[in-house]
């Protein structure tokens, strides 16, 4: 999959004249996403042309407005996805006040018309584009063709990326699971933490920096999956398990992500790292001793090892 910043550029490195695109936000590629994305890519296989992706960086609303949505995914999980799902280019255009002041007609010939040479379009039900917030009858007087994909339901409501926000926020993970269409999972750099875990308790932890505009799920212990995204190893799952908690035992004050790599040893810090949430173990809690707190971390471990990888 090819990616670029500017269409022309695109276009030149895929070398086509003409493809199908789609145009949304992707913030999380979660199962309507994936359904967009798929009827794009079905049109791009049946005409023999390459199916295009047009996403923006930052999220829109960042730059909008002050209350910048937590995100469900990294620019790098976004286009991992995509390529998954058999997108063959990404245009990823970094969103600014300029171009937000773009009418919806300027961008359809600038960036689909003329940039991509887009003949076919594919965009969500509740799509807007550009200033004037155009929908389905502007984007037709642009591109020949224009299809309209419309939302998926679940549990009688769409899925969007606020309802999966909520579902994390209120520690239903397994809802977020299912509108996700896959485990919701963080990356960052495994940096130093309090040094407890190997040295006090026996239990190495990896502790993670998730960067602050990323969402989170509710504070509590997780069953989870974990790998390694750079350096030896990389791309090989391993299961864990995931404190995101205050530490209460050691009457900490600070949520913090620490995981515990099972059966896994090695010097890990600085690397980066993918951890996957598949279920909630239990809440957090402050117990008596350290012993106590052992017992509960080895019950936690025998009760991840009987769930799926």
């Amino acid at each position: 999959m090819i990616v670029d910043s500017q269409p022309a550029a695109l276009r030149k490195k895929g070398a086509w004249t003409s493809c199908t695109a789609t145009v949304g936000n992707f913030d999380g590629v979660h199962l309507g996403h994936q359904a967009l994305l798929r009827r794009t890519v079905e049109n791009a296989r049946a005409r023999n042309v390459p199916a295009v992706a047009v996403t923006f960086a930052p999220h829109p609303v960042s730059v909008l407005s002050s209350r910048a949505p937590k995100e469900l995914c990294s620019t790098a999980q976004r286009l991992e996805y995509m390529k998954a799902l058999g997108v063959d280019a990404v245009l990823l255009l970094p969103f600014t006040k300029e171009l937000a002041a773009r009418g919806a007609g300027e961008f359809c010939r600038s960036v689909l018309e003329e940039g991509l040479a887009a003949s076919e379009l594919f965009i969500g039900y509740d799509f807007r584009m550009g200033r004037d917030q155009a929908g389905l009858d502007v984007l037709k007087t642009c591109i020949p063709n224009v299809t309209q994909v419309q939302a998926v339901i679940v549990d009688g409501a769409p899925v969007s990326s606020t309802r999966i926000r909520k579902a994390l926020a209120e520690g239903r993970l397994d809802e977020a699971n299912a509108l996700l269409g896959r485990p919701f999972s963080v990356q960052g750099e495994v940096v130093h933490g309090e040094g407890r875990g190997g040295p006090l308790l026996g239990i190495p932890t990896a502790n993670l920096d998730v960067p602050h505009t990323q969402a989170m799920t509710a504070p509590a212990v997780y069953a989870t999956s974990a790998r390694l995204l750079d350096g030896e190893g990389a791309g090989v799952w391993h299961m864990s398990v995931t404190s995101f908690c205050k530490n209460p035992t050691f009457d900490g004050s600070t949520l913090t992500l620490e995981t515990h790599i099972m059966d896994f040893s090695g010097d890990i810090y600085g690397r980066e790292l993918e951890v996957r949430f598949l279920a909630r173990l239990r809440q957090d809690r402050r117990f008596d001793g350290l012993d106590a707190l052992i017992a509960q971390l080895h019950a936690d471990m025998d009760e991840r090892r009987g769930l799926p990888l």
